[in-house]
């Protein structure tokens, strides 16, 4: 037996569910049943009403009847996918018995799902946890897109829509080859049957957009589970999910619900519903991937150098201190080697600041290219970089400085296409830092803030005694 109530979380704001049903006795049952449930209720009497509601109290979701009054059920859903602070709201409709034809006329109206009434409250509650899942990770994804058109990050529409990737799965091959076929118009989506172990195998083809289980009421642990299995793996969790009921049960309907999909068939295979709620997942699911690649985007741009795509200053403090920690903890030495271009202010004057960018994104792919791939290096200033180099002495960081120096020395620079290669010079700081046996006070990021300070010292001695030269700092110990 389900149990239907939850208890409510101290400091947890209870979601908001706008009832919208002219009929008092039902909005009372729903108000009681969703009130015990832990949902904050408002109530409306109308759809003219309910419009009003949900623009002065935002709910969650909105839980309204079918039966029409001063407008249609259709109206009302036009009306808030017409409203700009109210288009994104999901919107369950309750319909008194089963009519295929109407339910498919709401759901293209603009419904999230269409239910029966009264509603079954196992399932109605796991319907809104499916909806307020998907409604989160749309708002963060709508935020992402505002964020990005206000920074000027955004990209304007290519005019190109790949193709959705749907993979279903059936009990028997022969019916999952019969439900691609009557699905094969639904249209910017490529469907085809899938096994569950194709589905979780990694190599196997790009990861689906959407994915069409059956689950059978006479044998659901594999229909269950799959979805389940589906939602955890990680080369299909981000994909929507369908399950196909073959029976309308209560029970059935909450697990897989619970279990990870998004949308839910209770009546069987209808290829008109199934499509559109493909569509729909394929919409939300490259809404997501789009929101995820520009949060990678963000967090690399907020590390790296624009200009040679080097690390940071910022990134390679952090990188230290962390290097700084591990030697310490296994008894090795790491290294820091400040690098500054030598009269770096005329090769601008002379040549342009254009040719000075181009030294400096030159100067950094010849050092990345010398240097061990456990090595960083970062651009920390105009014409300076930092070099930090774990599980390295004394000796070995001076002989890596002294090569580099002789490398960079010898290196003709193509700055200009009318301007003669060019020979640039740096100098080099470098500073050490020893292991020992009894642990500092001072955290692992106060001492590489030490370190660099020391390079760069180090640096300015190099600076002064003529350029073109390495400095060693004096031995530190950790």
């Amino acid at each position: 037996m389900v149990n239907h109530k939850f208890k409510k979380v101290s400091g947890i704001m209870p979601r908001k569910v706008l009832i919208v049903e002219d009929i008092a006795t039902n909005r009372i049952v729903l108000n009681v049943k969703l009130s015990s449930a832990g949902y904050d209720v408002v109530q409306a009497t109308s759809a003219e009403a309910g419009l009003a509601a949900a623009l002065a109290t935002q709910p969650d979701v909105v839980l309204a009847s079918a039966r029409p009054d001063k407008m249609s059920p259709e109206q009302f859903l036009r009306a808030f996918g017409e409203h700009p602070q109210l288009a994104k709201l999901p919107v369950i409709m309750l319909m008194e018995g089963y009519n295929p034809a109407a339910r498919l006329k709401l759901l293209k109206a603009g419904a999230a799902d269409v239910m029966s009434h009264p509603p079954k409250i196992g399932a109605l509650l796991a319907r809104f946890r499916s909806i307020l899942r998907r409604h989160d990770s749309r708002e963060d994804a709508l935020l992402t897109e505002r964020m990005a058109q206000s920074l000027g990050f955004s990209e304007a529409p290519s005019g190109f829509v790949s193709a959705a990737q749907v993979s279903v799965t059936a009990s028997a091959p022969t019916r999952a080859k019969a439900w691609c076929a009557a699905l094969s118009t639904t249209p910017d989506c490529l469907i085809q049957p899938r096994d569950d172990t194709q589905l979780l195998n990694e190599h196997t083809g790009a990861s689906p957009d959407v994915l069409v289980v059956e689950v059978q009421a006479d044998a659901p642990e594999a229909g269950l589970c799959l979805l389940a299995d589906l939602r955890a793996h990680p080369r299909t969790r981000d994909a929507g999910l369908v399950a196909v009921l073959d029976r309308p049960l209560e029970t059935l309907y909450c697990d897989a619900m619970d279990r990870g999909a998004d949308d839910v068939l209770p009546h069987g295979f209808c290829p008109i519903e199934l499509g559109l709620r493909i569509r729909q997942l394929a919409t939300h699911k490259k809404r997501n991937d789009h929101r995820r690649a520009y949060m990678h985007e963000g967090l690399r741009a907020a590390v790296t150098d624009p200009l040679t795509g080097l690390y940071n200053r910022r990134f390679a403090a952090l990188k230290l201190a962390q290097t700084v920690a591990d030697c310490e903890a296994t008894g090795q030495s790491c290294a820091v080697m400040a690098i500054d271009v030598d009269h770096f202010k005329q090769v601008n004057d002379v040549l342009g600041h254009s040719a000075g960018d181009t030294a400096l994104i030159e100067l950094a792919a010849l050092l990345q290219h010398s240097l061990r791939p456990e090595d960083l290096v970062a651009r920390i200033g105009g014409e300076e970089f930092l070099v930090v180099m774990p599980h390295t002495h004394h000796g070995h960081a001076q002989e890596v400085a002294n090569r580099l120096r002789a490398m960079i020395d010898a290196h003709p620079f193509h700055l200009a296409s009318n301007a003669p290669l060019h020979h640039i010079t740096v100098s080099i700081g470098v500073a050490v830092q020893e292991p020992c046996q009894h642990r500092e006070r001072t955290n692992p990021p106060d001492r590489a803030e030490a370190l660099i300070a020391s390079a760069d010292a180090a640096l300015y001695r190099s600076k002064r005694h003529g350029r073109n030269q390495v400095t060693m700092s004096i031995r530190t110990a950790a």
